[in-house]
This record gives structure tokens, C-alpha cells and sequence, in this order.
């Protein structure tokens, strides 16, 4: 066998995290969560999230959520310099008692997640020792390389929450 390198070693790389809030009718989308999980198109327990999920795609084309994603998308765009990109998917979910997201990235430019409700399991981001405790309208917005996710939750509360993924544009593709 020949080894002709084998290199090991941590590299410093540009990211960005916001957290905020923002107002929100949280009444709304647990409803739609809440009938979108009991369809068959849902991801329940099939992905990073072990709990139920609608599909990948479920608030991408809904009004409500883009009136707020616009407004992140502003305060993105005012304060990190990214190429161009849109919207690949939003989904929506929800997480019992004992359930959790496992720790995990996204492929995609940039994500975000927006909670619906208060709860006590928070969102972790261990490479750059970050937490966040999810409210209502608080969101969280970060480059999608970050490890992020939840431990089991110890509630007897349902936690609810959006995320998405922003993906760059290809040189071909419109907004």
C-alpha cells in the first residue's frame, strides 16, 4: 500500500446564525401541521426527525409562511453576502415526549427554523456552542454546514416548528 497524503487537521470557516422573532399565527400553521402529519405524503419518523413531519414541501407554496419568509430573507440579505438562491423546501413538525432530531447538517446555502410554540427542548448547534429555546415566533436562520439538532425531549408538551432550506441558484435558473 501507498499513502501519498493523509492529512487530519480542523480548518476556520466563515458562518452565519441570527436569531429573532418575529410575530406569528402560530394557531395557523400547528392546525396545518397537525392534518398535514396524518396524510400519506408525511415523513413521519423517516427522516433526522424522529417525530412526525409533513412532506418536504408542505409550506412551500403557502402564502402565510412566504409572507414571513420574506421578511428573513430581508434581514438575511442585509446582513451576509451569499450568492443567489430561492426556496427548496419548508416542512413542518411536530415532537412528543421522548422524541428528538438527531444531530445532523443540510445540503443546501443556508436554513432556518421558526417555532410555534414555548418548550424546553432546544435547538443545539455544538460546533459553535449555540442553543436556542424555542417561543412563539422565535426563529433561528444559519448556514447549513452547522451540525445542529435536539435531544429527547423530557416534556409532556408537543413542540411545534417550520424549517427550510435555501438553495443556491444554478447560472440557468430564474427566481
Amino acid at each position: 500500500m501507498i499513502i501519498n497524503k493523509h492529512i487530519e487537521r480542523k480548518i476556520l470557516t466563515d458562518y452565519f446564525f441570527i436569531e429573532g422573532k418575529i410575530p406569528i399565527n402560530s394557531n395557523y400553521f400547528i392546525h396545518n401541521i397537525k392534518e398535514a402529519v396524518r396524510k400519506d405524503d408525511n415523513e413521519n419518523y423517516k427522516t433526522h426527525v424522529k417525530g412526525q413531519m409533513t412532506s418536504w414541501l408542505h409550506f412551500r407554496e403557502d402564502k402565510e409562511f412566504n409572507e414571513i419568509l420574506k421578511k428573513l430573507i430581508d434581514e438575511v440579505d442585509k446582513n451576509v453576502s451569499l450568492p443567489r438562491y430561492k426556496l427548496m423546501d419548508a416542512w413542518g413538525y411536530c415532537l412528543k415526549k421522548n422524541e428528538k432530531t438527531n444531530f445532523h447538517i443540510h445540503d443546501s446555502l443556508w436554513s432556518g427554523a421558526i417555532y410555534l410554540n414555548k418548550h424546553s427542548q432546544h435547538l443545539e448547534f455544538p460546533q459553535i456552542n449555540q442553543s436556542v429555546k424555542p417561543e412563539k415566533g422565535k426563529f433561528v436562520l444559519f448556514s447549513s454546514f452547522l451540525q445542529h439538532g435536539c435531544k429527547a425531549s423530557k416534556s409532556e408538551n408537543i413542540k411545534y416548528g417550520i424549517s427550510f432550506n435555501m438553495k443556491t441558484l444554478s447560472v440557468s435558473e430564474d427566481v
